[in-house]
């Protein structure tokens, strides 16, 4: 029997931020950064391009519709960035083969398999180009528009 208790995601940052549910989904998601130190706050200079960024929510069910986790994401807008300008390269996590076709192996040598989920990946490389952010929405350390994330 299906769950007829289909819960909805807020529709925008001012909306999830008066849901207790929605605001520590954000604040686990933002955490990690933090800690991880992933960029620093500069003031916005001028002539400087800068990324706008956005929240989006997701509501994880699990089967008949039980509500599993809230997620929220923090978004960058790269889609705002010019190839040559802004950035040289791309990047993108992706599983590989290699792991994937070692799996008949390890039962051909009895190898124990071991699988784990990763709930966030940080992408460390030394990058030449500035990158700047702007400010999470409903995090902002300092005045919003004067101030902005560089990206470490």
């Amino acid at each position: 029997m299906m769950s007829e208790n289909v819960e909805t995601k807020p529709s925008s940052f001012e909306e999830a931020f008066q849901q207790p549910i929605w605001v520590h989904a954000m604040v686990e998601e933002n955490d990690p950064i933090i800690k991880n130190s992933a960029w620093e706050i500069v003031p916005r200079l001028e002539g400087k391009s800068v990324v706008g960024s956005r929240w989006i929510y997701k509501v994880k069910q699990v089967v008949y519709g039980s509500v599993e986790k809230h997620k929220a994401t923090f978004l960058a807008k790269g889609f705002s960035q010019v190839q040559g300008i802004d950035y040289e390269e791309t990047f993108a996590l992706v599983g590989r083969n290699s792991s994937i076709r070692s799996n008949p192996l390890s039962v051909k040598m009895r190898w124990k398999i071991h699988q784990m989920d990763v709930k966030r990946t940080f992408l460390n490389r030394v990058i030449k180009e500035e990158v700047y952010i702007e400010q999470l929405e409903g995090f902002e350390t300092f005045k919003k528009g004067l101030y902005v994330y560089r990206l470490k």
